[in-house]
This record gives C-alpha cells, sequence and structure tokens, in this order.
C-alpha cells in the first residue's frame, strides 16, 4: 500500500465521520446531559459495534444484510423499538439538576446504549461492505486484512472526533447543571431527538 493511498481513505474517512449522523447525535444528548464519562462510555459502546461491523465485512457477513430485505428488516425493527424505548425513558424521567460528579452517576450502562445504538443500525452495515471494499487493493492479496485495517483506521477517527463532541458537551451541560428549566428543556430534546431518529430509521430503505 502507498502512502498515498492511505492518505486518501483517511482524508475520505474523517470526512465521513464528521458528517453529523445517528452515533453523533447520540454522543452529544448522552455527554450534554449525563457528563464526560457518560459520553466516552458512549463512545466505546459505539466504536465496539463499529468493530463488529468492521469484522463482519471483513468477513463478507454485512452481505447478508445487503442482500436480503427479511435480516435487514428484522435488523433495522430492534433499532426503531430500541431508539423509541430510550425516546419513552427520556420523555418519562424526572426534571432535576445536573449532577455531573464521578459518584453520582452510574456510565456503566452508557457503554451498553452506545453499542446497542450501533449495532442495530442496518445502514451502518451496509455502509462498510460498500464503502470499505473501495479502497481494498486486489492486487496485494489479503483483502479481507485490507477492509478489517480500514475499518481500525475508521473507529480510531471516531474515537477522537466523537471523544472531542463529548467533552465540549459535557462542559456545556456543567455550565447549566443547576437550571431546571434547562434540564426540562433537555429531557425532551433528548427524547425527540431519539424518537426523530427510531422513525427515520423505521422509513429508511436499503
Amino acid at each position: 500500500m502507498t502512502l498515498s493511498w492511505i492518505l486518501s481513505y483517511i482524508l475520505v474517512s474523517l470526512t465521513i465521520v464528521l458528517i453529523p449522523g445517528q452515533d453523533m447525535i447520540f454522543v452529544l444528548t448522552q455527554s450534554l446531559s449525563s457528563g464526560v464519562k457518560a459520553g466516552i462510555k458512549t463512545v466505546l459502546g459505539s466504536i465496539t459495534g463499529t468493530l463488529i461491523h468492521t469484522i463482519l465485512a471483513a468477513a463478507g457477513l454485512s452481505i447478508i444484510f445487503e442482500k436480503s430485505i427479511i435480516a435487514f428488516n428484522v435488523l433495522k425493527i430492534v433499532g426503531v423499538i430500541y431508539l423509541l424505548f430510550l425516546a419513552f425513558q427520556s420523555f418519562r424521567s424526572k426534571t432535576e439538576p445536573l449532577s455531573l460528579t464521578a459518584n453520582e452517576i452510574n456510565t456503566k450502562h452508557f457503554f451498553r446504549k452506545g453499542f446497542f445504538t450501533n449495532l442495530s443500525n442496518p445502514k451502518v452495515a451496509i455502509f462498510f461492505i460498500t464503502f470499505l471494499p473501495q479502497f481494498v487493493n486486489p492486487s496485494l492479496g489479503y483483502v479481507s486484512l485490507q477492509m478489517f485495517m480500514f475499518g481500525i483506521i475508521f473507529i480510531i477517527e471516531t474515537l477522537i472526533i466523537f471523544s472531542l463532541i463529548a467533552i465540549f458537551a459535557s462542559n456545556l451541560g456543567k455550565r447549566v447543571k443547576g437550571n431546571r428549566q434547562f434540564q426540562a428543556s433537555l429531557k425532551y430534546m433528548q427524547g425527540t431527538v431519539f424518537g426523530l431518529l427510531g422513525l427515520k430509521l423505521l422509513f429508511t430503505d436499503k
């Protein structure tokens, strides 16, 4: 692999990471409402899901979701139900001032949220099976290894960018942690975002 080839992939993939999407919005809202540790755990969960998508793409298994309408729709419905469940949880949560100390917030479930939100999105699987092969050089052999390497680069970029977003959003959350009006607005905003993401996924076609 030439250096220019790798750099071109890094540039293109970094541009894709910077485009606001479901995972980025999810990290933003979790960090804003629950602090930097919750945001980072969400990021780690999300990129773990991306790692599984990368492995599936490298093994050629993601093509199942591209070719099978049944597999695509099953995974899509799972994702829709999960996002709507998160929206319901947000709307029914109590409005309380933010308290972002490490001892008061249990961040374990944020990893799970980030993981399932990413993994249950069939569009991510199809994205990897269609995007990564464009940069593979068959003449070099080890096609699966090349795809896996490109996936790892994508994951590293996502980790860096999303972590910066988590830090920025959590700092913003700290500035308004005592504002009940903001907390009430944030609760409904977060629930609305989850609901819209769920509806968007519901009406998504392959």
